[in-house]
């Protein structure tokens, strides 16, 4: 069955006469004619019959033209929704990233839209921890991620700023008193940790071994902002990247003055993998932009240096 066939087959149907359709599909009536006959050859009966000066389908032809019609219109459909995933100023970027970054992601994207003026574009942002961006990532289940640096030889990276890791504390803590904090302050303090599945868990029980600090953990959420209410209820402190979404209510922020790394936020894509359109100009807007974690910071008027 060919689909020329079918386009033929229901502009027929349709005008109920062969040199309208063949006017209408630029073709002669002669070519028209055979490759109707071929069809009904293939099909095992007859389509169209004779109806005064014009034609009409048959029985069998009013059965098959729901289908016919049917098929062409998915067909149809399919195209434009390749053609829209394919265009850059209509097409959509799946993302990802930490928790923590989810504000900065979705101004990011807004910025992006806003500066292009691609406003057809659609994103999608999941929130997520290191191991489902890795492994979504790898499995081609998103586009691009917001998080730190994967090693691995397929993925392509882009810094796009630092992340600081800061001290939360409730306001009422007996630390809020202080401009900053060491590591050695957190001794013997009720804890609000971020479980075993994260980078921050692994890199803060490390330290904490070194330097023969024992906390006290009460709580563990892989979820920035439920860290940020137990902190808030004052039931322990918390070591956090600097909160995006500014000081949450209750708590004061403190710098940390030794041990702790800021973590370098990379966008990173699957270079393995085929990059629609719309994803490889966003991702390429990234790349031209510089570091657009700082320039977020600087734009929100968040002075690191001073986190008081």
């Amino acid at each position: 069955m060919q689909l020329q066939w079918l386009y033929y087959f229901t502009a027929i149907a349709e005008l109920e006469h062969y040199t309208k359709a063949a006017y209408r599909l630029h073709v002669s009536q002669s070519n028209l004619s055979h490759a109707m006959r071929d069809m009904e050859n293939e099909l095992g009966t007859k389509l169209f019959e004779p109806h005064g000066r014009n034609i009409r389908l048959t029985k069998a032809g009013e059965l098959f033209l729901p289908y016919a019609l049917r098929t062409l219109n998915t067909l149809e459909s399919g195209i434009n929704t390749l053609k829209e995933y394919t265009n850059p100023n209509t097409g959509s970027v799946n993302c990802a990233g930490f928790y923590s970054v989810e504000a900065f992601a979705t101004d990011l994207l807004i910025r992006y839209r806003s500066e292009t003026n691609r406003l057809g574009v659609q994103f999608q942002y999941g929130s997520q921890g290191w191991y489902d961006l890795r492994k979504n990532l790898l499995e081609g289940k998103v586009d691009l991620i917001f998080c730190t640096r994967i090693d691995a030889p397929q993925i392509g990276a882009c810094y796009v700023g630092k992340h600081p890791l800061v001290a939360l504390v409730p306001e009422h803590h007996p630390l809020a008193r202080r401009k900053s904090l060491k590591m050695k302050d957190f001794q013997g303090v009720d804890f609000v940790a971020f479980d075993a599945s994260g980078q921050i868990r692994n890199q803060v029980d490390q330290l904490f071994q070194e330097r023969g600090i024992q906390v006290n953990v009460v709580m563990e959420s892989p979820n920035d902002v439920i860290l940020y209410g137990i902190v808030a209820a004052g039931h322990g402190v918390a070591i956090v990247p600097y909160p995006l979404i500014g000081v949450p209510f209750g708590t004061k922020i403190l710098s940390i003055e030794d041990g702790i790394r800021d973590r370098g936020i990379y966008l990173q894509w699957n270079q393995e993998r085929y990059t629609a359109p719309a994803v490889e100009y966003f991702k390429n807007y990234v790349i031209r932009s510089g570091d657009v974690l700082n320039q977020y910071f600087q734009r929100k008027g968040i002075a690191l240096a001073n986190t008081e």
